[in-house]
Parts: C-alpha cells; structure tokens; sequence
C-alpha cells in the first residue's frame, strides 16, 4: 500500500505495519491509523505518521536513549487496553517538539508516551500522573548531564 504524505512524498508500507490507536493523541483522537516511518540519517528519530490524513506526522524517540533513567508505571487498564499480557509487551515512545529555528531547544513529552503493543499493533497515548516527568523535558540538557556526568566519573 502506499500513502502520499506532505513531509516525505510517498511512503510504502504493509497491512502489518499499520498500528490502531485504541485511544488517541490529545486533541487527535479521531486519527486511528498510523505507520511508523524511519529515515536514514535521522536516527535515533522517527516518525508516526498518520494514514487517515497524511498532514500529521509526529516526531517521536526510544526516551531511553537520551533518559536511562526514564521509568514509568503503565496502569493496568492501559495494559489491558492494549491487549498486552505484560508490561514487557509494550514498547515506549515519547513525542517530541522542535521550537521553529531552535533544534538546541528540542523537548519531549515525558507526561504522555506513546504506548505501542508491538504484539498486536495497538497503541494508546498514556498520560501520566507522576509529577516527576516534564511535558518538555529538554532532550540536550538531558545529553548535557550525562556527558557531565561520565565526565566526572573519569
């Protein structure tokens, strides 16, 4: 199948790519079919971008790669939402924002993941209750401590 996009042209991609969001993005809930789209030279981003209108795509990372410490506590009724028999089968993405002109100010919203059962193909935007996460946690402050850190360390 394929899709026209507006960011990337057209995309490619198969019936099992497609992931259901059995509970949309705040303020884009009527959007329930999405890809995820991985470009070369953009690792570790990637983006998930919608089929139903193909205007909305959005950039999301692993927060493991730039939070080690990024743990959240997925509600039981979000795993069973899912469908996933344990939380191992849910995979975490957070979504992320880059200011207009500012790629230093690049942030991600650790409040709300992206849940995606890679099992199934359904995924849910989780929102979290746990004040420790930030709705734009700086990625590169992130980066700026953990080089600071190992560099201390040596």
């Amino acid at each position: 199948m394929e899709l026209r996009t507006s960011r990337f042209g057209t995309i490619s991609y198969e019936k099992s790519d497609i992931i259901w969001m059995v509970r949309g993005f705040l303020g884009f809930e009527d959007l329930k079919r999405f890809v995820i789209v991985s470009l070369q030279g953009q690792e570790p981003f990637k983006w998930y971008q919608s089929l139903e209108n193909p205007d909305v795509a959005f950039l999301m990372i692993d927060p493991l790669f730039f939070k080690a410490d990024y743990l959240v506590e997925v509600n039981p009724k979000d795993i069973d939402i899912l469908g996933a028999k344990s939380p191992n089968d849910i995979t975490l993405f957070v979504l992320v924002t880059i200011p207009n002109g500012r790629p230093e100010m690049m942030s991600a919203n650790l409040q709300g993941p992206l849940a995606i059962n890679l099992k199934n193909n359904q995924g849910a935007q989780l929102v979290l209750s746990d004040s420790a996460h930030d709705v734009a946690h700086s990625i590169f402050g992130e980066i700026e401590k953990r080089l600071s850190k190992a560099a201390a360390r040596k």
